[in-house]
């Protein structure tokens, strides 16, 4: 085979390879950026519904900053959006605050989690018509 033939086809071979682990890097290093995610090997339990705001009818999306430290631990939380019920706001952070991350391989990364309470509807059942 010619040597320049033979030279081309290995150059396009290595320049496949360069490409390819190119495109893998770039997956990786945005996989890296992604929002932190919740360990599923620790018990991350819902923050519980406070009794008073139950018997007071209380409902309401809390929406959460969570900083998350390098170790996958809660760092600080802060309120982006309050439910309008301080014992719902508490109760979620105070929850939140016992969660525990995949650790980050960059250092300290922060999330938005929303914790969602809703009173259970009641259901009625039709009359008996005997």
């Amino acid at each position: 085979m010619n040597s320049k033939i033979l030279f081309r086809r290995s150059l396009g071979y290595a320049g496949g390879a360069a490409m390819a682990a190119l495109l893998c890097f770039a997956g990786a290093a945005r996989a890296d950026d992604a929002a932190p995610r919740l360990d599923s090997t620790y018990p991350n339990y819902q923050p519980p519904y406070p009794d008073p705001a139950q018997i007071n009818g209380e409902q309401g999306d809390v929406v959460l900053k969570v900083w998350v430290n390098g170790s996958g631990h809660v760092r600080k939380i802060g309120i982006a959006r309050s439910s309008g019920f301080p014992d719902l706001d508490n109760a979620a952070i105070e929850g939140v605050w016992r969660w525990h991350y995949v650790p980050s391989r960059h250092g300290d990364d922060n999330t938005t989690v929303k914790i969602s309470y809703r009173l259970p509807t009641a259901m009625t059942a039709p009359p008996n018509k005997s």
